[in-house]
């Protein structure tokens, strides 16, 4: 190979990991079998009578992680938003800690240590679903929230956000992988 040429490298589904943070936990959303970021971007559309075409500026963005998730017994990711479906709950109960971790972005220097993103969202459970003969799965959406980058270390579970040198770490509990 030539000095040139770069080794490229696919980035799969299994190199972005989910976890979530509640009852003072973070724990890996292990059984969920689809998630799919969304940014739906907010515009604004402007067009002066002088002009022939419209103007558009992207406003803000409405941040949604539509999701499917096998039902099964034990996974606490699972029981968490089932139990939000099953007792219909409404915020601020719904509300859940997001972390995105990039696997394949590891920061230098720092073991067991990724680019993450964390937001808050309103977790909606929408449907709880299967055929006959087949795993029950539950299916909605995880709404809204700002971004805050930062780091993820996968050993600890502590997520420490880019303007600060401190993780965070107050009252959680390591549990899951």
């Amino acid at each position: 190979m030539s000095e040139t040429e770069k080794v490229l490298r696919d980035i799969m589904t299994y190199d972005q990991a989910h976890y979530f943070g509640f009852n003072n936990k973070i724990v890996l959303g292990g059984v969920i079998t689809d998630v799919t970021e969304s940014s739906n971007p907010k515009e604004s559309e402007k067009q002066y009578v002088h002009q022939k075409s419209s103007n558009y500026k992207t406003t803000g963005f409405a941040n949604e992680f539509p999701l499917t998730m096998d039902m099964v017994k034990g996974d606490e990711v699972f029981e968490y938003m089932y139990e939000l479906f099953y007792r219909r709950k409404v915020s601020p109960d719904t509300d859940i800690d997001h972390y995105i971790v990039d696997l394949w972005r590891e920061v230098d220097g720092k073991e067991n240590t990724y680019y993450a993103r964390k937001i808050r969202q309103m977790t909606s459970i929408t449907e709880c679903n299967g055929a006959p003969g087949e795993q029950k799965q539950i299916t909605g959406s995880l709404k809204g929230g700002e971004f805050v980058y930062g780091e993820f270390n996968v050993a600890t579970k502590t997520f420490t956000d880019e303007t600060s040198t401190t993780p965070e770490t107050e009252n959680i509990n390591i549990e899951g992988n």
